[in-house]
């Protein structure tokens, strides 16, 4: 078995088991909650993700591009030292603006949102160290030990929601805490790693900062932009339609992007793959052809048996949200697609076309939402967020044939044996 298939398969098997362990947690969470006080935890999320999200300066794609050996001779003790300050000082950076931002417009948030502050702080501080440090290590080709750190999250996290739900204390205190305590532990999981590997001894790198701080600013508006046209809408239906319809709408889309874990576990695998091997482009295709297909037949059998799935993940209190769950599992169709071109992007080191892309969806994604909203309520946010994915997955494809100066619409010809003969192929050995 090649390496790019053994990973695959560790990370899908991590990435199954860490989901199913999220998706049982959820469904716990949506039933003690009900469509209100689902709809005011959607409503904190978002504000930490949007926070996140402003103050990350896309990190996460710059320590990508700059985990490529052949480019830049930074030792990884370096990397590691210089990531996990600047992770930290924008970490700090986000909880200080959230805080302000409440503080100064308290109008504006809820009251739980307000009471919890500190809590959704400590959340974005442990959220950004975590997602930049589990990155660093996928770059550097620990996918397994990711997969492994992946599975202690989803025991942690079902065993404290599932214990919660036994003993009838599920509540969104209880929810957050767990969050925490979660995020903790997988930080202490990767600072052990980290430690014996020996990267915590490296220094700080004034030209790495430097350039991470660049390349993430060229990408920043694009991630600004794809949060505005993925999650804004969630805060839009939250002011014009409540806290039970903004629920209706979390439950929808988290169950729709939940199910997206597939494709975008490919797509973790697939950065490495691309950015330390010569025939990058071909994989891109590859991996385009198989997802729009492979995975588009999944979304065609899911969105047949959405009612069960809804029944399944949040109880009958929410079922009459299963035609908004259809529409937004076009968008779970096309959304991971587009995020498939990402690791091609990010090793040409186009920040800028990427941004352009994401500006473009962004004006749109706005536009949509608030003209569908305060129309169509739900259904208008759901239309909005299918419409957005559709039209940037085409974007996508237009900037890709830009960059490459080739057809990608050859993506379309189904040739599923070759693909898979190609990616069966695929070895680390022979990239690294």
């Amino acid at each position: 078995m090649s390496d790019f298939k053994r990973n695959f398969v560790w990370m899908l098997s991590s990435k199954t088991f860490a989901l199913t362990a999220a998706f049982i947690a959820a469904a716990l969470i949506n039933r003690s909650l009900g469509p209100s006080l689902r709809g005011v935890f959607a409503e904190m999320q978002t504000w930490v993700a949007l926070f996140t999200a402003l103050f990350g300066i896309s990190m996460d794609t710059a320590i990508y591009h700059f985990s490529n050996r052949s480019l830049y001779g930074v030792n990884d003790k370096e990397r590691f030292v210089t990531i996990s300050t600047l992770s930290f000082i924008y970490a700090c950076l986000g909880a200080i603006a959230l805080t302000v931002f409440v503080l100064l417009y308290p109008g504006q948030v809820s009251h739980e949102t307000f009471k919890h502050l500190y809590f959704l702080n400590s959340l974005l501080i442990l959220t950004m160290l975590v997602g930049n440090l589990t990155i660093f290590l996928q770059a550097l080709g620990y996918l397994r030990y990711s997969a492994f750190v992946g599975c202690i999250q989803g025991i942690v996290n079902i065993g404290m929601i599932g214990s919660a739900y036994l003993a009838q204390m599920l509540d969104i205190d209880f929810v957050l805490l767990t969050l925490l305590i979660v995020q903790g532990i997988t930080l202490l999981i990767l600072v052990v790693k980290v430690s014996e590997e020996g990267l915590i001894k490296g220094r700080f790198s004034r030209s790495l900062a430097r350039g991470i701080l660049a390349a993430g600013l060229k990408q920043h508006i694009a991630t600004v932009a794809t949060f505005l046209y993925t999650k804004i809408n969630q805060i839009l239906v939250f002011r014009y339609c409540g806290e039970a319809n903004a629920g209706i709408f979390a439950v929808s889309l988290s169950a729709a992007f939940y199910l997206m874990f597939i494709p975008m576990t490919f797509q973790t695998i697939l950065y490495p793959r691309v950015i330390h091997s010569p025939d990058d482009y071909e994989i891109t295709i590859r991996s385009l052809r198989l997802g729009f297909y492979v995975w588009g037949g999944i979304v065609i059998v899911i969105i047949v048996f959405a009612e069960p799935v809804l029944l399944l993940y949040a109880g009958r209190h929410f079922l009459n949200s299963v035609h908004n769950f259809r529409i937004l599992m076009i968008a779970a169709w096309f959304l991971p697609l587009s995020s498939l071109v990402a690791p091609y992007y990010v090793k040409a080191g186009a920040f800028g076309l990427a941004s352009l892309s994401a500006i473009c969806l962004g004006v749109i994604g706005i536009t949509l939402n608030m003209f569908l909203i305060p129309r169509y309520e739900v259904m208008g946010a759901s239309i909005a967020t299918a419409s957005c994915c559709l039209i940037g997955f085409c974007i996508t494809l237009a900037f890709l044939s830009y960059l490459s100066k080739k057809n990608p619409l050859i993506m379309f010809n189904p040739e599923f044996g070759l693909e898979i003969a190609s990616l069966k192929r695929a070895s680390y050995k022979d990239i690294l």
